[in-house]
């Protein structure tokens, strides 16, 4: 088959745009059918693929523009014809007849013995309104005269009604049609009728469909539209007084669902610096220990000691000299390799691949949890567990902003940084929380409304930058995350450290797609997805705290003092 392509100047009728969608769809099937017969399509056959999708798109589009701009002439015309003849026209009553009795149709089909009878029906009422027009009288069709029921004006119809007829019917015409059309049709194929259909009729003529009402609703077509329409056709925002209300009963059971809920993006991950790492791994020499050689390595003589010498005259301020120590000790950081592998049955592709798409995103997500969790698991490794006392601290919101500051003070003097060096951590993603419900319970309306930005802002005038992550310290029992969780832990632990102090490699090793090995299709099945990275956590130069600290979200504060001033003494 020649690749499809779209005309230069796009059709606009619908039988001609009918005809279009039918040549795509058919270079669509034949190159889906390469995919689903286990093969790979070449380059060439890709960019044809996307080309027509790109085509059956635009043609869509344009098939809905022009029965849009049709609906919309017929629309105007029965408006107009209905205020100039008094809605007085005997066919355009006659086919809201045939209409209104096809709506209460359970099937929304037509047969040409059941629309033969109506036709019938139509052509009496039809003579009958000739005659009266005859006459000079003037026809009226109310409710009361005719025992029928009020017909109700176009402009006042929320949802435009019409028939769509089958695409076997003589005749055939696209888009909505009205039912003298139909009517037509059901002439053609009546038997003793003047025109007789030269298409072949399966069954007989009593089997044929000529056409279906269509309600102006959505039409659904894969499990994705039926969950999308299911949703918001559900959405009390959309409904009469905002309420749902059914009646009646149905003897069909339910349609199955075959789509899984969203998968939630990974959030709230721990970013450190990135540095890449080209063969198996990293060594870095350990500092030596200078605190002793600190402790005595300068000389100080006053001028008087300078000035002394010895019995042999040599001068007694001998200044000593220290020597650089040579590091015996290396620090060596190896890779590790971590990644996933995804089999499954190629039937079970070709059966429910809405399973294969959520297992994949859920697993893809969790992939990135999980790169995460193992580098913080690696840093709480490398680093000193340090305890505040559950005795001297108080609430949550004191206790942990007091307790990383007095933290953050001693790196920094410990290493001989400014007192304004920033101090670096992670925390899990509740800390927030547990402030917030600290201060909730203070006395003072300003408490209630305390954002993120606050707190992060009290924690930046410590010059304390954290990263707030959401797979540390969670989901475990009495963690937030486990739905059994009922009040929050007594103690938080935060990573402390100098900016800078922790950094990790993570790059690609190797990354395949949909993969048939021999031995796999033996059995019917295939690989999903590989994918493998080298990844490795590692600190330099600076020490790291693991700090547990008490929380107590009470709204306590500190007691209140009396101090007498200038109280004179009084002796007895």
């Amino acid at each position: 088959m020649d690749p499809f392509e779209l005309p230069e100047q796009m059709p606009t009728d619908l039988a001609a745009l009918g005809e279009l969608r039918d040549k795509a769809n058919e270079a669509f099937d034949e190159l889906r059918a390469i995919v689903e017969g286990g093969e790979d399509l070449t380059e060439e056959q890709l960019a044809q693929l996307r080309s027509v999708a790109t085509s059956i798109t635009s043609i869509d589009t344009a098939i809905t523009e022009v029965e849009t701009a049709e609906a919309a002439r017929r629309t105007e015309a029965q408006d107009l014809i209905s205020q100039v003849a008094g809605d007085t026209d005997a066919e355009a009553d006659a086919e809201g007849e045939g209409a209104e009795a096809a709506a209460a149709d359970e099937d929304e089909g037509v047969s040409a013995e059941d629309a033969a009878a109506v036709v019938d029906e139509a052509e009496a009422a039809a003579n009958d309104a000739a005659s009266v027009a005859a006459s000079g009288k003037k026809t009226n069709f109310s409710a009361a005269a005719t025992g029928r029921k009020t017909k109700v004006p176009a402009t006042q119809s929320k949802k435009e009604l019409g028939w769509r007829m089958d695409s076997n019917v003589f005749g055939f015409k696209p888009g909505k049609v009205g039912f003298a059309d139909l009517a037509e049709a059901v002439e053609a194929v009546r038997p003793g009728s003047r025109v007789r259909s030269s298409r072949p009729v399966r069954g007989g003529f009593s089997g044929q469909t000529l056409g279906r009402l269509d309600r102006d609703m959505p039409l659904v077509e894969t499990s994705h539209e039926l969950v999308a329409a299911i949703e918001k056709a559900t959405d009390e925002r959309n409904l009469p007084n905002g309420s749902l209300i059914a009646a009646g009963g149905w003897c069909a059971p339910s349609e199955q669902l075959y789509d899984f809920c969203e998968v939630p993006q990974a959030t709230d991950l721990l970013s450190l610096p990135e540095i890449a790492i080209r063969r198996g791994g990293v060594r870095w020499p350990v500092e030596p220990d200078l605190s002793a050689i600190f402790n005595s390595f300068q000389f100080f003589f006053t001028e008087p000691e300078l000035e002394a010498v010895d019995v042999d005259g040599n001068p007694t301020a001998v200044k000593e000299c220290v020597e650089i120590p040579c590091p015996d000790e290396f620090e060596e950081l190896r890779l590790n390799a971590v990644g996933y592998c995804v089999n499954a049955g190629i039937l079970q592709n070709q059966g429910w691949p809405e399973l294969i798409e959520w297992f994949m995103r859920s697993l893809t997500q969790e992939h990135f949890r999980a790169l995460s969790r193992r580098t913080v698991n690696d840093m709480v490794t490398g680093s000193t567990a340090i305890t505040i006392p559950v005795d001297a601290q108080i609430a949550a919101g004191s206790s942990v902003l007091n307790s990383l500051a007095l933290m953050a003070t001693n790196l920094r003097l410990d290493r001989g940084l400014g007192r304004k060096a920033t101090i670096e951590g992670v925390a899990p993603s509740w800390l927030h929380e547990v402030i917030r419900a600290d201060l909730a319970n203070q006395q003072g309306t300003d408490t209630k409304a305390v954002t993120d930005a606050q707190i992060d802002g009290w924690l930046a005038a410590r010059n304390i930058a954290l990263q707030f992550v959401g797979d540390w310290q969670t989901r475990g029992v009495g963690q937030p995350g486990n739905l059994q969780t009922v009040i929050y832990p007594g103690t938080v632990n935060v990573l402390l450290y100098p900016a800078g102090t922790w950094f990790r490699s993570l790059s690609n090793v190797i990354e395949l797609g949909v993969m048939y090995p021999k031995e796999q299709l033996q059995v019917n099945r295939y690989t999903q997805f590989f994918t493998e990275d080298a990844i490795a956590v590692g600190k330099r130069c600076n020490q790291s705290l693991n700090v547990t600290v008490p929380i107590c979200p009470s709204g306590a504060i500190g007691e209140r003092q009396t101090i007498a001033c200038n109280t004179p003494v009084v002796t007895p």
